[in-house]
């Protein structure tokens, strides 16, 4: 081979690495992949043939000063590391946590989610659903959490990548204090409004005037609900009511009661949702007969309602008008539905409700007899008495009232 073929020969291989070595800095590729390319460089050279018998000139350095900075970002996660991940941030993290206050943790890495949710723990322990706003974001929102309560926050898990959770996992928090109890208990009468509500919709309907009449919009209940909360009002249960008039318990300022009648299922998916943001309370008279029929709360709803700190009462086993009912029928009205609630809740139901708001004193009775502390009627009032806790009256709100109407009444019953 001439020397002259060989010095051509050569040239192009030098030609050939000076193009690759600057293709790989323009394209940033990770260092160890341009020391494959270095040695494929090499590899080409000594296959090259003789080596020419005179040195070749050196070639100029590379301009490669002269060239735009390139940013090396991290590759993307391509399966092959196994780099431990930890938790980036938590929330809620102050001591003036909500008691709605979801549970929030992000990742640095994406998890494998049946981990996390398996070693996730709340305590005291909270019921709540969890979810993932992403591969790297787990919420876990309690059904409620107590008012001046500490809790704790572990997780563990591993990542996508392989790797186990490491650094802390470990937090606490602690929620808002609740309303000071300034009604000291045992006083013979007490002024609390009970509200009436049904329906919290949209009346589908336009030319269903009672259904309009006991349809409350959600713009306008929201719209209540702000107005409560800004004027000092506390919202309480039956249940509160009643153990004030026994002397076994104190009551906030300006204490009111939000009732509503028959279960529907507007009631979890509307109501319960904007109760929850003003850290109210309610009680939901159930009709046990109706429980997973359509347009009425479910079991699972009915209890998550239980544990978001709404007060179950009972509404009879089909709305049934116990004024006009056979002492036996009333009877077994009373019991059942008692009885079904209570398998479904997992605890005693004492309060309840007559549907339409028919009764009579026999019935009444009948209703002491069945074990409920307490029942609401129809009747207009707001002077409740321990006395007469099983015709307690209440306050309708009805579809289409303005909020002045709104306040004028909860003002004047107050």
């Amino acid at each position: 081979m001439t020397t002259e073929l060989v010095g051509r020969r050569g040239r192009f291989v030098a030609a050939c690495a000076a193009g690759i070595l600057l293709l790989t800095a323009a394209t940033g590729v990770a260092a160890q992949d341009r020391h494959v390319t270095a040695a494929f460089v090499g590899a080409m050279v000594h296959q090259s043939g003789d080596q020419p018998t005179r040195k070749p000139k050196p070639s100029p350095p590379l301009a490669l000063a002269a060239a735009p900075a390139v940013v090396h970002k991290p590759a993307p996660w391509n399966g092959s590391a196994r780099v431990a991940p930890y938790v980036e941030s938590v929330e809620p993290s102050s001591n003036s946590a909500p008691t709605n206050a979801a549970i929030v943790v992000t990742f640095t890495q994406p998890m494998v989610q049946a981990s996390v949710e398996r070693s996730f723990a709340l305590r005291p322990s909270v019921e709540g659903r969890m979810s993932w706003s992403d591969m790297f974001t787990f919420r876990f929102q309690p059904f409620q959490l107590a008012h001046g309560a500490a809790y704790e926050v572990s997780v563990a898990g591993r990542s996508l990548r392989g790797g186990n959770l490491t650094g802390q996992r470990v937090w606490h928090f602690s929620t808002l204090f609740g309303p000071p109890l300034v009604q000291v208990p045992g006083a013979s009468n007490i002024k609390v409004p009970i509200l009436t509500y049904h329906y919290i919709r949209i009346n589908p309907d336009t030319r269903d005037r009672l259904g309009f009449a006991l349809s409350v919009t959600p713009a306008d209940f929201a719209a209540q609900m702000d107005w409560l909360a800004s004027n000092g009002f506390h919202t309480i249960t039956t249940a509160d009511l009643y153990a004030y008039l026994a002397g076994s318990q104190a009551l906030p300022s300006r204490p009111v009661i939000l009732t509503f009648d028959d279960g529907y299922e507007d009631f979890y998916f509307t109501a319960l949702p904007i109760l929850r943001a003003h850290d109210f309370t309610a009680v939901a008279y159930v009709v046990s007969g109706f429980v997973g029929r359509p347009g009425y709360m479910n079991a699972a709803q009915v209890v998550e309602a239980d544990r978001s700190g709404i007060e179950i009462g009972s509404h009879t086993v089909d709305h049934a008008n116990l004024a006009r009912s056979a002492y036996g029928n009333v009877q077994f009205e009373l019991v059942a539905s008692k009885q079904a609630l209570e398998r479904v809740i997992g605890h005693q139901v004492l309060s309840f409700c007559y549907p339409s708001g028919q009764f009579n004193a026999t019935v009444a009775a009948q209703v002491q007899a069945a074990g409920y502390n307490d029942a609401t009627t129809t009747a207009f009032g707001f002077v409740h008495y321990l006395s007469d806790r099983y015709r307690w009256s209440r306050l309708r709100i009805s579809g289409g009232e303005g909020l002045g109407d709104f306040a004028a009444a909860l003002n004047g019953a107050s």
